[in-house]
């Protein structure tokens, strides 16, 4: 496949990670220049990778740099554009900059911008074979199943300089979601978890909330007894990549860094509530999902109006007692 090529990345941390197997596709087949644009943090989750050519950061959403941008990039010349998102404002992206071929599936009124339309599934899928679907409509040989990320000794180097005092082995907890509280472990099991295994393990336990998640973490660290080897960590995408990349295990929320941790072969335990898990299923030897039934589960609401028993229904012990085997075994 010939003549340059731009991809326009998803905005969710997660869905960046379920692109990977089709940008892999795309790098393998493409034998010319391979640009992305998106969220300035994808750079960071994506490098070791060597996926892109050129990466176009978006540092915010304003008409005024949207015109700036289109306009900049008009001279580049692209033959395709390729665009992840579902958004009206992605279509119309690659629609301003005229690029020859569009290409997207078909929603939010967006069609007319579009001239290669991605069939959709009659049936749910997950995310990762959804976008593999461009792949198969470019006509793209698939190359791997599922997300691998990197990470690069410079990034080792720049985490080392700025975290001296992460004494390994540890946990990560990652406490909070960005789709809203729906998705959350209760606090004080998070806390109960903390105790079990500092108790039970060498293992220090790191907290790496997001951005507005502070609070949460605030919260967790309150009650946990012995504080002496628990801590809240505040790091960006890269430094958390490296983080996660040196964790002993993970225990997360169905949220964007659980799929950074399974990516790097890290044994990750995800605490699955609200939402329809074929969303984010894939092959993964990596990760646990752990779920309980509810009567109106999977209702994928950011916000529970009844009593949360999705989430309420895992136990501090049962979690604690699958991470009790995964440092068993990693012994």
């Amino acid at each position: 496949m010939t003549g340059k090529t731009i991809v326009y990345l998803p905005n969710w941390l997660g869905d960046m990670v379920m692109a990977v197997p089709l940008l892999h596709a795309l790098r393998k087949e493409l034998n010319t220049e391979l640009w992305a644009i998106g969220k300035e943090s994808a750079i960071h989750l994506y490098n070791g990778l060597d996926l892109f050519d050129r990466f176009v950061p978006i540092h915010n959403t304003g008409l005024p740099l949207f015109i700036e941008t289109t306009n900049k990039l008009k001279k580049v010349g692209f033959v395709r554009g390729i665009t992840l998102p579902h958004s009206f404002r992605s279509a119309l992206f690659f629609f301003n900059l005229k690029v020859p071929e569009r290409i997207g599936f078909d929603r939010n009124r967006r069609g007319f911008m579009l001239n290669v339309k991605v069939t959709e599934s009659p049936r749910l899928e997950s995310t990762v074979e959804h976008y593999l679907r461009i792949a198969d409509t470019l006509g793209i040989e698939r190359t791997i199943a599922s997300p691998v990320l990197s990470v690069t000794p410079d990034e080792e180097n720049k985490f080392d300089q700025e975290f001296t005092n992460m004494a390994k082995p540890y946990t990560v907890m990652i406490v909070g979601a960005q789709y809203g509280p729906s998705k959350c472990w209760p606090a004080a099991y998070f806390s109960e978890l903390a105790d079990i295994i500092i108790e039970n393990s060498r293992l220090n336990v790191f907290m790496l909330p997001g951005q507005n998640e502070h609070g949460i973490a605030d919260t967790i660290y309150a009650g946990i007894k012995q504080k002496d080897r628990a801590r809240i960590m505040s790091m960006n995408i890269r430094d958390m990549k490296v983080c996660l990349s040196r964790a002993a295990a993970v225990v997360s929320n169905d949220t964007g860094p659980r799929h950074i941790s399974a990516a790097l072969s890290i044994p990750t335990v995800v605490l699955a509530g609200p939402m329809d898990e074929r969303y984010t299923s894939y092959s993964s030897p990596s990760t646990r999902v752990l779920s309980k039934d509810a009567p109106c589960r999977p209702c994928n609401r950011k916000k529970c109006d009844r009593g949360h028993e999705c989430m309420t229904g895992i136990k501090p012990q049962e979690v604690a007692g699958i991470v009790g085997d995964i440092i068993e075994k990693r012994a």
